[in-house]
């Protein structure tokens, strides 16, 4: 599957989502509706962030830097759309990736949902991961929760925007991970499912050796389960969709007729002499 076919299936993916209700900014738990993954690139993670770990033991992020290059991932442990897959590609992909960067990396995957618990994260890592990942690849994983106050910094720093949606208790985020470098600074950006290990392979080397890269084209895909019959948008969604799909589908059947008559068109006589 080429990149031009990946990036329609993306947009195709991404079409329920754009439409969703904007998240209540009125909510307890303090989020906006707005949806984006900003690059930071250059900006530096705050070390000093306490968090916990999935077996409940305080950490700071600081923890896992200074040594070998670090892979931030934002998700919540109770979704069950694009998180689970997003988390087991980044899994496949870095354990096909060659190179000691990619071997020695460490892997945050830090929750949005300041209600979930260690417990939860060490449900969502085993789920996540044991299918894919032999136990010594599975340590460099850790997945993290935290306070409503530590994960709006830590957004806030790598530019992840976020929405809540009180009606569906789910959240609406991009998918993608930020590359961070030993010393903590923001190296690049990946967003979606659209990169190989080769291509991670030398981010991660060039993160290693404390490099920056350029901004990347984005082609935001959102996790997101849309319920058109809870939203004022979904007849205008429905008949939307209705209408692409029957456009697809007179296209094809035009195409065919096209076809059709050049077969039955007799052939050109021969010049005569």
């Amino acid at each position: 599957m080429n990149r031009s076919v990946r990036a329609l299936l993306l947009i195709a993916l991404c079409l329920p989502a754009v439409a969703a209700p904007a998240a209540n900014d009125r909510d307890p738990r303090g989020f906006t509706g707005s949806v984006d993954f900003a690059q930071h690139l250059g900006s530096s993670l705050p070390a000093a962030l306490r968090l916990r770990d999935e077996r409940g033991d305080a950490v700071r992020l600081g923890d896992y830097l200074g040594a070998n290059p670090l892979l931030l991932v934002f998700a919540y442990y109770h979704c069950s759309n694009v998180c689970p897959m997003q988390i087991r590609n980044l899994a496949v992909r870095l354990a096909q990736a060659p190179g000691a960067a990619a071997t020695r990396a460490e892997i945050i995957v830090m929750s949005v949902d300041p209600l979930d618990t260690p417990a939860l994260a060490a449900q969502a890592k085993g789920k996540y991961l044991a299918s894919v990942l032999p136990p010594g690849r599975i340590e460099r994983w850790h997945f993290l929760s935290g306070a409503a106050d530590d994960i709006a910094r830590l957004t806030e720093a790598v530019g992840f925007r976020y929405g809540y949606d009180p009606a569906s208790h789910q959240y609406a985020h991009p998918a993608g991970f930020a590359l961070i470098t030993p010393r903590g600074t923001i190296a690049r950006y990946f967003f979606g499912f659209d990169f190989t290990a080769g291509e991670l392979a030398r981010a991660l080397d060039e993160a290693a050796a404390q490099r920056i890269a350029s901004p990347v084209e984005r082609l935001l895909l959102v996790c997101f389960h849309y319920d058109p019959a809870s939203s004022p948008y979904g007849a205008l969604i429905i008949a939307t969709l209705r209408a692409a799909s029957l456009a697809s589908i007179l296209g094809v059947l035009a195409l065919a007729l096209i076809r059709v008559r050049r077969g039955r068109s007799p052939p050109k006589a021969a010049p005569s002499s």
